[in-house]
């Protein structure tokens, strides 16, 4: 990772084309959970109608629209509107991480937009799609061999560790794709250490807002807990600072 100024010529492609794959991601969000095609016009999804154009601009047609359908007034979900710009945001913060290489910014900004995905559709329906995690480890292989380190022990770990609950429990615990989104994860940490450390996390957090959730009363015991935002969570977190939580937790 680089740090350092980028000119605003970059900064504001990055931001529109964050915009333009949230505007997709939100696609994705509504139609892989139901299994449907991805392809096709946009609808409104309470009267159907087909969206013109004019009704897809990323951001700019939900603030026009004030939030509302122009053929039925049924309020759009804010969703749409956080994911395009929780995008926007994502490239550039990669943007700023890959300063000197637009390339290595592009491929790292994908790599957060899959994991704001990923993050969206496993929270709402405790399902990973397979979809997501190919592109996913792809990526991540990819940024990897370019940056470094690129090594298998993540990985191994990763894989092994959820691996095994998929087959104790016969998916009971853990579903196939959170096996696919640890070995993802693995190879983009690298090392071992580092995905034991973003293991490490992911089970502290989970196990707070648990029990927080449990005690509101807003999950019951033996409830389906999505793991994947937090594990997510744990790899961003050793990303951007590996060392600083590896001398506080190891």
């Amino acid at each position: 990772m680089t740090g350092g100024s980028v000119p605003s010529a970059f900064q504001a492609l990055f931001f529109l084309l964050g915009l333009v794959f949230g505007s997709f991601g939100t696609v994705l969000v509504e139609r892989l959970p139901a299994g449907q095609s991805i392809g096709g016009r946009s609808r409104c999804a309470h009267c159907k109608k087909k969206l013109r154009f004019w009704e897809l601009i990323p951001a700019a047609s939900y603030l026009f629209l004030i939030g509302r359908c122009r053929h039925c007034q049924s309020p759009i979900g804010w969703q749409s509107l956080f994911l395009e710009l929780g995008s926007a945001g994502l490239f550039l913060f990669a943007l700023l991480l890959h300063s000197s290489s637009p390339v290595g910014a592009l491929i790292l900004a994908l790599i957060f937009w899959l994991l704001l995905l990923v993050t969206v559709i496993d929270a709402q329906t405790k399902t990973i799609p397979d979809l997501l995690d190919i592109p996913l480890f792809l990526l991540c292989l990819l940024h990897a061999f370019l940056f470094g380190p690129l090594t298998v022990s993540g990985l191994l770990l990763g894989g092994a560790f959820f691996g095994a609950q998929w087959a104790l429990s016969r998916g009971r615990w853990v579903g196939s794709g959170d096996v696919f989104l640890a070995v993802a994860l693995g190879i983009f940490l690298g090392t071992w250490q580092r995905m034991l450390l973003c293991l490490i996390i992911a089970y502290i957090v989970g196990a707070l807002i648990v029990s927080i959730l449990l005690t509101a009363g807003k999950v019951k015991r033996g409830s389906l807990i999505a793991f994947g935002p937090f594990l997510i969570l744990g790899a961003l977190l050793v990303f951007l600072f590996g060392d600083a939580l590896a001398l506080a937790f190891l």
